[in-house]
């Protein structure tokens, strides 16, 4: 009865996890952004040095002829949570929050508000998160080199220059390692031309490679140099090109060749032989509009 009720205790302590599901779909001449920074000052590693921020800074850039229409702030961490934090000193409370574990020692949690009135009202500007703060819980992470903090805010802008798309936001929390497989429901894929998914990840690793692999409908997906085949979660971010965003990633592929017309799912695969992982959003941007009659 005592092994029973330990082994219930342990897989409730391991079942964190909240699925990635659609949170929102938006249609129209719409594209995004994502920005975000790292709370750690190095990659983590058992050799590393303990310490974190409390904030950190990104600079949104748009063209003029961007409008923006919505945004979405996440954060996440090492333990069980902050979910009180300030962007450029307005106090944000998470409106959504998410948790997953490695084991039962080692917690992580993410967090999510809609700030959508505030990113329209201030515009393309420089954006601080602060007291986001885990300095007092990961001293237990450290060794393991799973301490970590990190922030991102999905922008979505409106050009009249751009085709009518379909602009999908799905969220949760699940992780590796060893397999994770996510089927994004809701597609409507009438054109691929242009096509692209990007991702919120935590955790990642650039010194850890083993068995790492993205799959978008079975085939492997990559942008080098910055996310290798064998390495799509290291540290990077595809908008700015930067390989210092330490133990998080803000990625964007093309999904052109790796989706066809009529399909409304695709299957995402991830695997990893020791990178712990956690994917906390995804976002598809396809377009809707059918593409013009040409006579052959």
């Amino acid at each position: 009865m005592h092994r029973l009720l330990l082994l219930l205790l342990l897989l409730t302590s391991l079942s964190f996890s909240q699925d990635i599901t659609l949170y929102e779909q938006l249609k129209g001449r719409y594209d995004y952004v994502a920005i975000g920074n790292t709370m750690n000052l190095e990659e983590n590693g058992a050799n590393g040095n303990c310490v974190i921020a409390t904030d950190s800074a990104a600079t949104l850039e748009l063209s003029t002829d961007d409008t923006i229409i919505a945004a979405y702030l996440y954060w996440a961490g090492s333990g069980d949570g902050d979910f009180d934090v300030l962007l450029n000193n307005i106090p944000i409370t998470a409106d959504r929050t998410f948790a997953d574990a490695l084991d039962g020692n080692r917690t992580f949690f993410a967090a999510f508000s809609d700030v959508s009135d505030q990113v329209i009202s201030s515009g393309a500007i420089a954006y601080n998160l602060g007291e986001l703060d885990v300095t007092n819980v990961i001293a237990d992470y450290c060794p393991t080199g799973t301490n970590f903090a990190g922030w991102a805010l999905v922008v979505v802008y409106e050009n009249d220059n751009l085709p009518l798309n379909q602009l999908n936001i799905y969220d949760g929390l699940q992780s590796v390692p060893d397999e994770l497989t996510i089927t994004l429901t809701n597609l409507n894929v009438l054109d691929n031309e242009g096509a692209k998914i990007g991702f919120v990840a935590w955790e990642g690793d650039r010194s850890l490679a083993v068995n790492e692999s993205l799959r978008i409908n079975g085939n492997i997906i990559s942008n080098e140099p910055l996310n290798p085949a064998n390495n799509a979660f290291n540290g990077t971010n595809s908008f700015t090109g930067s390989s210092e965003l330490y133990n998080m990633d803000i990625d964007v592929y093309d999904l052109q060749d790796n989706i066809s017309i009529g399909d409304d799912t695709a299957e995402i695969s991830l695997t990893s032989g020791q990178d712990f992982v956690m994917i906390n959003n995804i976002i598809t941007v396809l377009n809707s509009q059918l593409p013009e009659a040409t006579i052959v």
